[in-house]
């Protein structure tokens, strides 16, 4: 039986549900996710871009990351982000998201355990999430929280939601470099 991993992040609550994004990375072997993060810290360290919440980093560093993340082929068709406007349910678009990328990752015949990775989830949004996958018909194996600062592929979800976010704001950095990258298969829009 073979571990999937799935690494979630999102952006925008701030906003009170005028935009909400979520990222999520999905790993579709232990190998890969051992070996990835490896290749992931080097990444945060050669750009500059460290631990540091998207947030908190410099555009140059943001394009020099992404740029540099898009090198690594075993992450092509791995990263993808999906958009909600006019909508306060959190967990419902963190589920939403999740289960759509599965459902397109994932072919029926695959014998797998997933694994669900969400930064910042509490023991209460963790149950609402596990009831939500299953109404979903999601099959897993697990559900848990993390922190940024615990996972490389927590803050490359972290990456992908901000950048999303930035995106939103038309921030003048993303514009060629959003088209690069879907255009090469590493920044995956989820369509409802």
């Amino acid at each position: 039986m073979s571990k999937i991993y799935c690494y979630v992040d999102e952006s925008g609550q701030h906003t009170q549900g005028d935009f909400f994004s979520v990222a999520a990375v999905i790993v579709k072997t232990v190998e890969m996710r051992d070996s990835g993060e490896n290749k992931l810290l080097e990444v945060e360290r050669t750009t500059g871009k460290g631990s540091t919440k998207w947030t908190k980093t410099h555009y140059r560093k943001k394009v020099r990351h992404l740029k540099t993340i898009a090198t690594l082929s075993e992450l092509k068709h791995c990263l993808f982000y999906s958009i909600y406007t006019d909508t306060r349910d959190y967990v419902g678009a963190t589920v939403d998201t999740i289960a759509r990328m599965i459902q397109q990752q994932v072919t029926d015949v695959e014998i797998h355990e997933l694994i669900v990775v969400v930064d910042g989830l509490d023991k209460q949004e963790r149950q609402q999430i596990t009831k939500r996958l299953k109404q979903a018909r999601v099959v897993y194996k697990k559900v848990r929280g993390t922190r940024d600062e615990g996972s490389a592929w927590i803050r490359l979800a972290d990456a992908i939601a901000g950048f999303s976010w930035d995106i939103y704001e038309d921030k003048p950095y993303t514009q060629n470099l959003h088209s690069d990258l879907q255009q090469f298969g590493f920044f995956i829009q989820l369509e409802k």
